[in-house]
């Protein structure tokens, strides 16, 4: 089986010590099972200290420390068991991050998520979204019988990416062809939904109850739109299992393009936006799953 995906991809690399949003600082770390029985086995003073660092209560994770940050962090931004250990001693979800993976009838395929900032500068700043590559070589067979929603998902694309159509028209044109949600809540409706989630940061309250589903679109934020748009389609809705999971996901999808449209047309920059968007929903599987179940519904 074959792993592929955007032609972006390649273009990613952590930013490590100047990234200004630290994936280690604010999250609670899962340590794996192979991982755990790694740094059981290492020795050293180091070695002593990562032991000594997690919570071994329920699902393995690092304790953090002050301010939330990664007990593993320095004071430089850098990670300990990396300069210490070498990258291969990190777990599971930190050697991933911010990747994730969905199966396709065609293999798997692997994105960046914008919660990331600089998954979110690639992201944003990339008109390939449309070009697959193979990144290497995986155990296992697809399944040719699944639902073929890759397929789909190009003819998206080519309908995404015409710029010599207007940008509303082009939604206008997606949402009538694709049908992805037959009636939703209007936006005071999506505003208290919004408003109902649960936040990692409860400032983004305000800044979500900025959502409105016009269509109305600054100029110069078009073409980031489109490529968010291209993503969360990329995110969302390439591993769905029939049609009418298609249409809710691709419902989800145009919803939240909207919702990030409305923090910029409310003045907030496009790419923090993008990154609290991504990090308060699509990391959320609850408040994903809150807003998805409003398009299941409406099929």
């Amino acid at each position: 089986m074959k792993l592929f995906a955007p032609a972006y991809y390649k273009n990613f690399a952590c930013i490590a010590d100047k990234c200004r949003h630290s994936c280690c600082i604010g999250w609670e770390i899962d340590v794996d099972r192979d991982t755990l029985a790694l740094y059981d086995d290492l020795e050293g003073d180091y070695a002593a200290a990562i032991r000594a660092s997690i919570d071994r209560t329920d699902v393995p994770h690092f304790s953090l420390a002050a301010h939330d940050r990664c007990p593993h962090l320095d004071e430089h931004g850098l990670c300990r068991i990396i300069k210490v250990f070498g990258h291969d001693a990190l777990c599971e979800i930190c050697r991933e991050h911010p990747r994730f993976y969905h199966q396709t009838p065609h293999g798997t395929e692997v994105g960046l998520g914008l919660s990331c900032e600089e998954a979110c500068r690639v992201v944003l700043n990339s008109d390939n979204y449309a070009e697959m590559i193979e990144v290497e070589a995986l155990d296992g067979t697809p399944d040719p019988d699944a639902f073929d929603a890759v397929s789909v998902r190009a003819q998206i694309y080519a309908l995404l990416s015409d710029r010599a159509t207007p940008y509303a028209a082009r939604l206008q044109a997606l949402q009538a062809q694709l049908d992805p949600a037959l009636t939703v809540p209007n936006d005071k409706a999506f505003r208290a939904l919004l408003a109902s989630m649960e936040y990692l940061d409860g400032a983004h309250r305000a800044l979500f109850a900025t959502y409105s589903a016009d269509l109305t679109t600054p100029p110069e934020a078009q073409i980031l739109l489109e490529r968010a748009l291209a993503y969360f389609i990329f995110r969302h809705a390439s591993d769905a299992c029939d049609r009418e999971d298609l249409r809710a996901r691709l419902g989800f999808a145009l919803f939240l393009e909207r919702l990030l449209c409305s923090m910029i047309r409310a003045g907030h920059d496009p790419y923090d936006a993008a990154r609290t968007l991504s990090e308060e929903i699509e990391y959320s599987e609850d408040n994903t799953q809150t807003i998805l179940s409003v398009f299941e519904e409406a099929l």
